[in-house]
């Protein structure tokens, strides 16, 4: 095995692992309060989805972006200017989550409204409101478990990084298990107990900083307005493509509330459980390729950029194809992991064969996006993640109903990825090759 191929798996599989695990912290609080405390629930927590993952999608840009300077930083050999860029990164994400946090607790009920909660019953909406507001008073842990999971991730420490998303994880699990049925705390038992989760995934992870293990150290620094904007040019790919999450939740919450009702937003519920899943294991691949392509592109390796990148389309394709028979195979005892209801069942179950065959051009669509903004070629990769995640995303949703019959509305995101990807393969021909290497 040659050294690429060693460093693909050593960087791919903790990216990916510690990705799946940053999501699971959602689905797991949606497995224990959908059995828990009802489907009802299920769906309330659901409602609050589109805020919580609109917040890590912009928080995602600091890290990503600031990752990507590093990346780059450290293949030049400038350990001290990856330094500044990591510092930058982290006072960014740090006063993000602090106005996100405001913002969610101060204007959670509005939140939920315009999440879609307006036309649901009295009931579901008031517990989604309590899961937005209690879930909202631990984004900062929140972000910054994911930030210094990136930062610990390109320093040399892949295996850390996963393990401290492990570490959230498993204490996430376990509180969420104490706090709604021992303790019966319903949904704000949930949200608190995600948030402790982070608590200690956060710990974990700055355990790297204080042993000093690798490059990267807190020092202080200078915040400079021209290392802001390098951080968030690069990051708007990244944060722009993970808005696919939220945008899909809130425009099939607002499709749905209003077809459909309460039952509509629960089955969603389980399918955004699901996707969101399926994308933290395909988008996972992506981010640990991007420190590979970066230092690449710092030596003006182009050759084991487009190595990568090869392998990069076909690990996603490969897992996009294996998720996909997967839940083909077993889509009513997967569905069944969240609720037992039979009527929510039955809807999920016919669902979720048709939305989940879009994780397939998706999987293709991570791999061009990351490969593109690794390699600076920025406004390529923005073009990519703003149609798919925003334009042909809501699009879609909201077209294919009125023109094709409302059972289409599952088929919406497939769609959208197609149009996307035959994009992505037109900007990849025309996109220019790299040359130089600026500061």
């Amino acid at each position: 095995m040659n050294d690429k191929l060693k460093n693909l798996w050593r960087y791919i599989f903790p990216a990916m692992g510690g990705l799946f695990v940053t999501y699971l912290y959602n689905v797991v609080d949606g497995i224990f309060v959908g059995q828990g405390v009802g489907a009802a629930a299920l769906g309330a927590v659901n409602i609050g989805v589109p805020f919580i993952t609109f917040s890590v999608a912009v928080a995602a840009m600091f890290p990503m972006g600031g990752a990507t300077v590093v990346a780059i930083r450290m293949g030049r050999g400038d350990k001290e200017g990856a330094n500044h860029a990591f510092m930058t990164s982290v006072a960014l994400t740090l006063l993000v989550s602090l106005l996100l946090t405001m913002a969610g607790m101060v204007f959670c009920d509005q939140i939920i409204d315009m999440s879609g909660g307006r036309t649901l019953g009295k009931a579901m909406r008031d517990m989604a409101a309590d899961y937005l507001f209690y879930y909202c008073a631990f984004s900062i842990p929140m972000l910054m478990s994911t930030c210094l999971s990136a930062f610990v991730r390109n320093d040399g420490s892949p295996t850390l990084s996963f393990a401290g998303m492990c570490g959230g994880a498993g204490a996430n699990i376990f509180l969420d298990w104490l706090f709604i049925f021992p303790l019966d705390m319903g949904v704000i038992g949930a949200a608190i107990a995600s948030g402790l989760g982070q608590v200690f995934s956060v710990a974990v992870l700055l355990s790297h900083f204080v042993r000093r293990q690798g490059s990267l150290r807190f020092r202080r620094f200078h915040l400079s307005g021209a290392l802001a904007m390098k951080i968030c040019k690069r990051g708007v790919p990244e944060a722009v493509s993970q808005l696919t999450t939220p945008v899909t939740a809130l425009c099939y919450n607002l499709m749905l509330a209003r077809l459909v009702g309460d039952i509509g937003v629960s089955t969603f519920s389980v399918l955004s459980f699901i996707y969101s899943l399926a994308n933290a294991i395909l988008s996972g691949v992506a981010q640990g390729l991007q420190p590979l392509w970066g230092n690449c592109y710092g030596e003006q390796d182009t050759d084991g950029m487009n190595e990568y990148f090869r392998w990069g389309i076909r690990i996603n394709a490969t897992l996009s194809v294996a998720i996909y028979g997967l839940l083909l195979f077993f889509t009513e005892p997967v569905i069944r992991i969240f609720n037992q209801d039979l009527e929510l069942v039955q809807n999920a179950s016919a669902a979720l064969p048709l939305f989940s065959l879009s994780f397939i051009p998706m999987a293709l669509n991570l791999i061009y996006t990351a490969f593109l903004y690794s390699t600076k070629r920025t406004l390529q990769a923005d073009a990519i993640s703003f149609s798919r995640g925003i334009v042909l995303k809501a699009a879609a949703i909201f077209c294919l109903p009125a023109l094709l019959g409302g059972d289409t509305i599952w088929l919406a995101p497939l769609a959208a990825e197609l149009l996307t990807l035959l994009l992505a393969l037109v900007l990849s021909k025309t996109a220019k090759p790299v040359k130089s290497i600026d500061k």
